[in-house]
């Protein structure tokens, strides 16, 4: 359990706690708790396909076309290591959204998934980069949606935007990406709720909890080596893929990973006989 507070001094937090809690029976009585599994989880990649039908999921006075939704994700790293930051940036620098979006300052219209995808490919509904970092390991992936006929299309687009991830980034994107990162930091540490959950899951996450400069420095420190480093790393992982919707035209798992081995993110040719 771990008791947080905003706002009190600490010695009346702790007599709290010692008067509302430290005399509390454990929910399960008298009883042993049973053992707590310790093992560690192991990041195997793979492939979950859920075949739907998804052509009536929007209807209404505005219904949006039918949609197929593709997210594909490799291994970055745990809450835990130094890397943690710099992954955080890169996710920050890839950035994305939807194909229509209500601008304004920070809404990253620069963010690679905006100019090299969304800009560029106007059937391109969604594509949006997610970090997910845990205990034991962490996913960095990209979130797509299409039409069904261009699934095809739209994975190799993913797949490419990955590989491009390995060469070194601008200077500037880097630095907006840096600052994007701090922005949205501060912004939400603006609200006592923010504050409160953020003490309690750092000290239940680390055993302590790094103050607002000191997250801000760290993400000042990072590199256009750190995210090259970092991104090559990652993309040595194995690919998890997740797909719903119609996935008549989605590529097999074989040739997404072959298209992330490749220097430039092409899936495999495929050749049809017509009779």
């Amino acid at each position: 359990m771990v008791l947080a507070g905003v706002g009190i001094e600490h010695e009346q937090l702790v007599d709290c706690a010692r008067k509302y809690l430290l005399g509390m029976k454990p929910v399960w009585g008298a009883s042993t708790p049973g053992n707590v599994d310790l093992s560690v989880a192991a990041y195997t990649g793979g492939i979950i396909k859920t075949e739907k039908d998804m052509s009536d999921v929007s209807l209404g006075p505005t219904p949006i076309p039918e949609l197929t939704h593709i997210m594909i994700g490799l291994e970055s790293c745990s809450f835990l290591e130094d890397d943690f930051i710099p992954f955080a940036v890169l996710n920050m620098l890839m950035g994305g959204g939807g194909s229509f979006s209500a601008g304004g300052p920070g809404k990253g219209m620069f963010t690679r998934l905006y100019l090299n995808v969304l800009n560029r490919h106007h059937w391109m509904y969604n594509a949006t980069s997610y970090h997910h970092s845990y205990e034991d390991s962490g996913l960095l992936c990209i979130h797509a949606s299409a039409d069904p006929r261009q699934v095809r299309e739209m994975v190799e687009i993913i797949t490419r935007e990955f590989i491009q991830m390995g060469g070194t980034p601008g200077e500037m994107e880097l630095e907006r990406a840096k600052t994007q990162l701090k922005s949205m930091l501060m912004m939400n540490l603006e609200s006592r709720p923010v504050i409160f959950e953020d003490v309690g899951r750092q000290v239940l996450a680390t055993g302590k909890r790094k103050l607002p400069h000191e997250l801000c420095q760290m993400i000042s420190s990072v590199t256009a080596s750190d995210i090259k480093r970092v991104t090559t790393k990652m993309l040595r992982s194995k690919p998890a893929v997740a797909a719903l919707g119609d996935l008549t035209e989605l590529p097999s798992y074989e040739h997404i990973q072959t298209a992330l081995s490749s220097k430039d993110g092409r899936l495999p040719r495929m050749y049809r006989l017509f009779r």
